[in-house]
Formats: structure tokens, C-alpha cells, sequence
């Protein structure tokens, strides 16, 4: 193989899932809110996102250099001690590029999580999903 054609077998990934993005469905007290992220340079640029009165949901996607690309998802809860501000109850990491909704991808990539919060009482679901971006 030519030397170009190694380059763009091994751009394919990136370029597959150009103009693609996360949409996280998260659920807590009976409400459900889209979670929406694209790509970033960093997985620490991204803000949390304040899911009723108990969670913070942080959604983040880096897809270059694919080394480290990734998927990141945390969720935090209030500390017990209040001066210590909030703390991180779940983490997980997906590859990048996730794969695509199939025909029988009910809850997406991640599946149906739960995450449980026992001195507040609280109780947060989410799944995830990669969504193609209309060309505009």
C-alpha cells in the first residue's frame, strides 16, 4: 500500500463519525433532559449540568488524538460535608467513535445505567447515543 492511502485508512474512524455528536437522555424525579455534546480539544472544557436538586451530570467527547479519543461520562452528588463541594459517584468511558444506532439499539451505546445517590435518596438513569449532525 502507498503511504497516502495508510494516511486515509487510518483518518477513517475520525472522518467516519465527522459531524457526529453525543445526546445523553438523563432522568431523575420523573423529568428527562437531553444532555448534547461534540467533539472538544479536552475533555475538561465541558460543564456540569445540574440534574434536578441531587446530581450533576458531565458529558464530555474527545475525538483527536485517537490514542486518548473517548467518550467520558461523571456524575456527582453533594458531599455530605456541604463546605466540600460535590462529588464524583460514577464514572464511565466509552472508545471513540462509538458505533451508530442500529435497528435494535434501544438505550444506544452505554445501555440503560443507574446511578444511585444513598444519603440524599436520589436515583439517576441516562443512556447515550451517537447522533449524525444535518449538514447545514
Amino acid at each position: 500500500m502507498t503511504r497516502s492511502l495508510l494516511l486515509v485508512l487510518a483518518m477513517l474512524p475520525a472522518a467516519a463519525l465527522a459531524g457526529h455528536r453525543i445526546d445523553c437522555y438523563v432522568s431523575n424525579e420523573g423529568e428527562t433532559r437531553v444532555i448534547v455534546a461534540r467533539p472538544a480539544k479536552s475533555l475538561y472544557t465541558d460543564v456540569h449540568n445540574a440534574i434536578g436538586d441531587t446530581f450533576l451530570f458531565k458529558l464530555s467527547v474527545q475525538d483527536q488524538p485517537a490514542d486518548i479519543a473517548g467518550v467520558s461520562i461523571a456524575t456527582y452528588a453533594p458531599a455530605a460535608d456541604t463546605q466540600s463541594g460535590p462529588v464524583m459517584i460514577h464514572q464511565a468511558r466509552y472508545p471513540w467513535p462509538p458505533p451508530l444506532p442500529g435497528r435494535h439499539a434501544r438505550h444506544g451505546f452505554t445501555g440503560l445505567q443507574r446511578v444511585f445517590e444513598p444519603a440524599f435518596d436520589g436515583e439517576l438513569e441516562y443512556w447515550c447515543e451517537a447522533v449524525k449532525e444535518r449538514a447545514r
